[in-house]
């Protein structure tokens, strides 16, 4: 009997119930390590479009190399945040091989230093100085397009409505999701990384996704936030956030629950 992260399970339940979906990854880095939902795009490619945002350049080939089996992906080479640009903060090429957190064994070398790229220096000056690095000299300034996540869809032929939205922006989570026109995109499930934010950004955002009808999940150090609306799908997804024992049991109520509703 194998259990599931939270997570995984609302994906799970999402495309029992959708049975396709668009997604939409922010901060996508090379797509594949640590990334919680590759798998599962993988497993389920035939039922899920994917749009892959990253901002650092180097990555796209090693993003689009993850992906390349994959027959609905998109990636698309900019940030989002408010439309114009995005002053970003990176590991200089040079300096990949010498971060070497140990959180990161076994990934490629590149992969935790472009994983701490940040629109905050301090993000990377504190991670950096904990590796015993001298962050003056190793530090690049990029400046990256910054797009409306709804105006990026339109641009793209993408649909505006999505059923998934990944964030992985290393403190910058809450302007992504400003910046996502929440009304518009509605996406189903809002994950994202919240122990990057300080304490008062985070209730704040909170705040934000409670008033448009979002019940969130603390997930450890990430946070899941699920639209709550009153239709068929929502109430399904949230019934299966609130099963503690993730099995083949709970997603055959899930469909029998579905095809009552619908």
């Amino acid at each position: 009997m194998r259990l599931l992260t939270k997570y995984q399970l609302a994906l799970r339940a999402l495309i029992e119930i959708k049975h396709q979906l668009n997604i939409v990854v922010v901060g996508a880095n090379d797509g594949k390590t640590n990334d919680p939902i590759y798998g599962f795009a993988m497993r389920r490619s035939g039922a899920t479009r994917i749009l892959l945002i990253e901002p650092n350049k180097p990555l796209l080939p090693y993003l689009h190399s993850n992906y390349s089996s994959h027959p609905s992906f998109q990636i698309a080479n900019c940030a989002i945040g408010k439309e114009g640009t995005l002053t970003l903060y990176a590991v200089k090429p040079e300096a990949w091989d010498l971060f070497r957190p140990t959180y990161a064994k076994g990934w490629p070398s590149y992969r935790a230093a472009t994983g701490i790229t940040s629109a905050i220096k301090s993000h990377l000056e504190e991670a950096m100085v904990g590796q015993n690095l001298d962050s003056d000299s190793m530090i690049d300034t990029l400046i990256i397009p910054s797009r409306n996540l709804n105006s990026l869809l339109e641009e793209l032929k993408w649909p505006t409505h999505i059923d998934v939205l990944q964030i992985d922006a290393e403190g910058y989570d809450d302007e992504v999701i400003y910046n996502s026109s929440l009304s518009s995109t509605r996406p189903r499930l809002i994950y994202f990384e919240s122990h990057n934010m300080s304490a008062e950004k985070g209730k704040s955002l909170k705040g934000y996704l409670s008033r448009l009808s979002y019940n969130n999940f603390c997930l450890g150090g990430d946070t899941l936030a699920v639209d709550s609306r009153m239709n068929p799908t929502c109430i399904l997804l949230n019934l299966a956030m609130s099963m503690h024992s993730a099995t083949e049991i709970a997603f055959r109520l899930i469909k029998s629950s579905w095809k009552i509703l619908s």
